[in-house]
């Protein structure tokens, strides 16, 4: 119960209501969408995730246990500043979920007509393990869904744990059909 979860990008908080019973939420977004979030009862810092909002939700909240980022890396345009930010806000046995558009799956179903303005980068696995280990962040699973015709949830912490053969198996495929 006293465990607190940060969702970066939370909108109108969905995903946070599903975890309030059970858990102290937080969610952060820019958009106008935030303030049905609050009338809900979910705490929301109504800006970008950045680093005055990351001071700011630390003061107010403290580190969070499991911080999430559904759908929103691509939209984020420096992703080095958003991971040095969530290293600074995640709990030393803290986890960090984060769910992406997979450029893998893109590519190899042709999804050219999901490309658009606003997506600034497609990610693979081994380019968000390079993202997220420059930052202090290592991956020890990955799965990939079906959402948006393709999609890759990672999990990530502080600290180095064993990875899931799943990882070996997603690399061997991304070797394999990208090069």
């Amino acid at each position: 119960k006293n465990d607190l979860i940060l969702d970066i990008g939370s909108n109108d908080g969905n995903l946070l209501s599903n975890f309030k019973k059970k858990m102290k939420v937080v969610g952060i977004t820019p958009e106008n969408i935030g303030k049905l979030a609050i009338k809900k009862g979910i705490p929301t810092i109504l800006d970008y995730f950045n680093n005055k909002s990351s001071n700011k939700f630390l003061e107010n909240f403290g580190k969070a246990k499991i911080i999430t980022a559904t759908n929103v890396f691509a939209h984020i345009d420096n992703p080095n500043e958003l991971t040095k930010n969530v290293k600074k806000c995640l709990a030393d046995d803290g986890i960090f979920i984060v769910e992406i558009h997979y450029a893998t799956s893109l590519i190899k179903t042709l999804q050219y007509d999901t490309i658009y303005h606003e997506h600034m980068r497609y990610y693979t696995l081994y380019s968000l393990i390079k993202l997220l280990n420059k930052n202090g962040l290592y991956i020890f699973d990955a799965e990939l869904i079906p959402t948006h015709g393709g999609s890759l949830r990672i999990y990530s912490s502080k600290v180095k744990i064993k990875k899931t053969n799943q990882i070996k198996n997603i690399l061997k495929d991304e070797k394999k059909y990208l090069t």
